[in-house]
Order: C-alpha cells, then structure tokens, then sequence
C-alpha cells in the first residue's frame, strides 16, 4: 500500500469518527440515553419525566374510568362553572370537560409512548410535539383555578398562626380537599409533560439531551443577551406586586383607596387591613425582591448572611423550580380574574375603586409571563458551557459557573 493511499484511508477514518463522535455527543435518536452521568434527580429529569408523564397518564386514565362509572369524585361540578376560584376548564361544560379528561389518560400514554420510541418520521414528530404541548398547556392552566393562588398568598399567615397556637384547621381544610388535591396532580401532570416533550424534540432533532443546544451561535440564548432581556423582564414583573404592596399599606395606614367609607370602617374594625399588609402585602413585596435574585449576583452566590452557605453556588433548580411554579399560579389566577372581569366592573361604583382594588390583580397575566421570561434568562445566565456536549459559553459570573445545569 502506498504512502499516499494510507494517508487518504487515516484522513477518511478521521474525519468519520470525528463526526459520529459528535453526534453521539449531541444525543442522537439512535443512542437516545447517551447523556452525560451528573447525579441527581432533579439534573437527570430529561431521562425520567418521559417514563413519568406516561405513568401520570395512566393514572388520570384509571381515574377518568372511575369517575365513569361511579361517579363519585368529579371536580368539576356543573354548579360552580361561574366561581372564580374554579378552572376554567369547568366552565366550559361536561363535553369539553369530559374529552379533556379523556385525552389526557390513553391517547396521551399513547403519544408519550411515541416519544419514548424515538418517533422522528417528518409527518409525525411536529404532530408528537404538539400534542405533547396543548396537553401541557391545557393541564397547567385550564386545570388549575384562582384558589390554588391565593392558598399560596395565605400559607404565611397560616404558618403564623400555626406557630402562636391558633386555630388553623378551618384554614388547612381547604388544602386537603379533593379539588385542590386534583388541580394539584394536574399542576404535576403539566410539568411532567412539558418536560416529556421538550426531551422528546432535543433528542429526535439531534440536539443534545442535556442542554438543547446545537451547532452554530447560541444567538439570544447567549449569556450576554439573556442577561439583557433578562433584567427588562424583571422590570416588568415587578410592577404588579410592588403595587398590589402599596394598596395594602395605604389600607392599613388608613388611606381608603377605592374603597367606600363604610367598607373601609369595616375592614377598619375587623383588622382586615392590617392583617392585609403585614401577610398579603409583604408575602407580594418580598417576591419582588426575591426576583431581583435572577439579574442579581446574590441569586448566583450565595451572600455573606448566610452562614454555612457564604460563598457557594446557589443551584439553578432552587430559583427556577419555585420561580415556575409561582409564574403558572399567576398566569392561571389572573386568567380567573379577567374572566369575571365584567362582572366585577359592574358591581364596582368608581374608576378609582377599579383601579386600586382590581388593578393590581388584573396585572397578574403580565407578572406571571414576565417572571416565566425572566426565570428563563436566569437559566440561560446561568447554565455556563455543557459538560455533555462542550458547546455554549461560560455563564455570567465566570468560571464559578460552569456545566449546564449546575
């Protein structure tokens, strides 16, 4: 064999394994599990949540069935299709509430199964992937109602009753309920399906699993520039708690904002309106300020109060898990709200009421999406190069934020 064929043979050789090295690394269909071993479940969740958001459909399937045939546990009842505090999926009439139950169980571990199998046909994938999508979106926001927000608004002052020796039973009655526990297995159920379906087209558009991303510039989920929309973001989101914040201290320093004077003395007597600003309005002002954590260094490392912790990395998932789940409960609570929208105008008898006791709620939609911008910014900021797959740029701060994920 000539020198010359011997170095087009190794040249050949080269360039081949170079490129399926790649794609291994990136995560092909045809290797789908090639991810990168870094523990924890919470890090791993691109190989779980599919096998979850199956099992989760099998479950609702089995309790679509029993609710078929007994009867017995149906949340959603005929009579409360005009509560506020109830998904709006009940208000669309047992039709489309009972078709919605019923796609979810089978149809979705169907499509789910298909998405564990790697389905990558170009007729079929974009089909996949929407179903996966609309049943997440359907499960986080028509599942879910106003209420499970403001139990959240509530739990401090639970907790300070729980901790001077009040009673609190009649309060933690409302958790335990059964609706409450559904809208929360379907708060879980979206989650898992939206997660399911973002793994499902990382891997059958041959991304890599663990951080998405491919070939070519990061563009505007570079580090620099989501730290740029980022901070707008954050902006935005803090209007509506700082001024849901600001009505409830005038309240309570005797200011009767949009309010009649003998609902004002009322409120006076029974000390709504303290109780208004010391739990409500704080709860809201302090979210304000922790969102500050996601353009923030102190949301990156840990700050010098902090014994034990000073210094440390904060983990992504610790502002990001939270951050999520608070951004769905807002988008869902003032999509509530809006939709008894009329309603509310009528009953009001100024603009100025409007505007002080309706308008920091009906802002709820802009926080909800601001904070869901935002909290993606911070992950982008924050999530630095792959380990996985090598590609993307340190994160913000440098190399104390290194490997997607961490």
């Amino acid at each position: 064999m000539s020198g010359r064929t011997s170095a087009c043979i190794k040249r050949f050789i080269g360039k081949h394994m170079k490129k399926n090295m790649k794609t291994l690394i990136a995560g092909s269909n045809r290797l789908p599990n090639v991810v990168p071993s870094r523990g924890g479940w919470v890090r791993e969740w691109q190989r779980w949540t599919p096998y979850a958001a199956v099992a989760w459909s099998l479950l609702y399937a089995a309790l679509g069935l029993y609710w078929a045939l007994i009867g017995q546990g149906f949340p959603y009842a005929p009579e409360n299709t005009s509560d506020i505090m109830e998904p709006l999926l009940g208000r669309l009439g047992p039709g489309v509430t009972w078709t919605v139950v019923l796609l979810a169980g089978i149809p979705a571990a169907a499509v789910g199964t298909a998405m564990l199998r790697g389905v990558r046909s170009r007729a079929l994938r974009p089909m996949v992937i929407t179903a996966g999508a609309l049943l997440a979106g359907v499960l986080l926001l028509l599942t879910t109602s106003l209420g499970l927000l403001v139990k959240l608004g509530y739990l401090p002052y639970i907790l300070f009753r729980l901790i001077s020796g009040a009673e609190v039973g009649s309060y933690l009655e409302g958790y335990t309920r059964w609706t409450t526990v559904h809208q929360l297995l379907c708060l879980t159920g979206g989650f898992l399906w939206l997660a399911a379906t973002l793994s499902y087209a990382r891997r059958s558009e041959d991304a890599c699993q663990y951080c998405g991303r491919r070939d070519g510039p990061e563009g505007w989920t570079s580090p620099n520039k989501a730290a740029r929309w980022g901070r707008m973001a954050v902006a935005v989101a803090m209007v509506a708690p700082v001024f849901y914040a600001l009505t409830r201290y005038a309240w309570a320093l005797g200011f009767p904002l949009g309010m009649s004077e003998e609902q004002f003395r009322l409120g006076q007597e029974s000390g709504k309106w303290v109780l208004g600003a010391l739990f409500l309005g704080n709860f809201c002002l302090v979210g304000a300020i922790t969102m500050l954590g996601l353009v923030q260094r102190w949301g990156e490392v840990f700050p010098r109060w902090m014994i034990g912790l000073s210094g440390r990395r904060a983990p992504i998932a610790l502002a990001i898990v939270p951050a999520a789940l608070v951004s769905v409960l807002l988008i869902v609570g003032g999509i509530g709200i809006w939709s008894a929208f009329g309603q509310m105008v009528a009953a009001s008898v100024s603009v100025v009421e409007i505007i002080f006791q309706l308008g920091p709620t009906l802002l709820f939609p802009v926080w909800g999406l601001a904070l869901a911008v935002a909290t993606l910014g911070y992950y982008y900021r924050r999530r630095g190069a792959c380990s996985g797959c090598g590609r993307g740029a340190p994160g913000e701060i440098g190399s104390t934020i290194v490997g997607e994920g961490t």
